[in-house]
């Protein structure tokens, strides 16, 4: 397992925030608690409409038991966050909030590969299927075993893995306000957050 200098450790967090993030920060590995049933709830009770339509989302992606013996080969990784208004994050904002989490979560990545990290992989939010090929009926790589066409940014889903995102982000002290519809409207809008994550190794 590598741990990177502390000068490259600045320059992964300054690409974040070049490209967008609100804020970045390299904690340790152990703090991504993976839970089975997080990974679940992309199934039921309330099936997501994404279930099943892409690598990186249930039954496809890695299992979470999978995902928590993978963590065993890294010591650190990389949050970072887009902060949105909830309203934003509940409307057709929402879809272009995520592609910038995974096309983030793909340049850090790119980068620490760079810096001589050979494991470094990012992770996003969101289903690849629904953010990059909506317009298509069906999953190129899931139907015909073909070469993904935004290989270069799609990332895995944080969820689909079973990664507890508001234990992660109550870990590093990021506060944000639930979605939920039925929230009442205030002056001051309630504010969301989408993140994204690199492991480094």
């Amino acid at each position: 397992m590598k741990v990177l200098a502390e000068e490259n450790m600045d320059s992964l967090i300054e690409l974040a925030r070049t490209l967008g993030a609100t804020a970045a920060v390299i904690v340790p590995a152990d703090v991504l608690i993976v839970e089975d049933r997080f990974a679940t709830l992309c199934a039921e009770p309330h099936r997501c409409p994404n279930f099943g339509l892409a690598p990186g989302c249930p039954p496809h992606a890695m299992e979470p038991d999978d995902f928590r013996k993978l963590l065993h080969n890294y010591q650190q990784v990389l949050v970072f966050k887009i902060d949105a208004p909830v309203t934003a994050l509940m409307g057709s904002e929402r879809l272009e909030i995520a592609r910038n989490i995974h096309r983030i979560a793909a340049a850090i990545e790119n980068k620490a590969l760079r810096l001589g990290l050979p494991l470094a992989r990012g992770l996003a939010t969101g289903s690849c299927k629904e953010l990059f090929c909506q317009q298509q009926d069906v999953c190129v790589v899931l139907e015909g075993q073909l070469t993904c066409p935004h290989a270069a940014y799609a990332r895995p889903s944080l969820s689909a893995l079973g990664v507890n995102f508001t234990l992660l982000t109550e870990t590093i002290g990021w506060q944000f306000g639930k979605i939920d519809e039925h929230l009442p409207s205030t002056e001051e809008p309630a504010m969301g957050l989408m993140a994204g994550v690199i492991l480094l190794g």
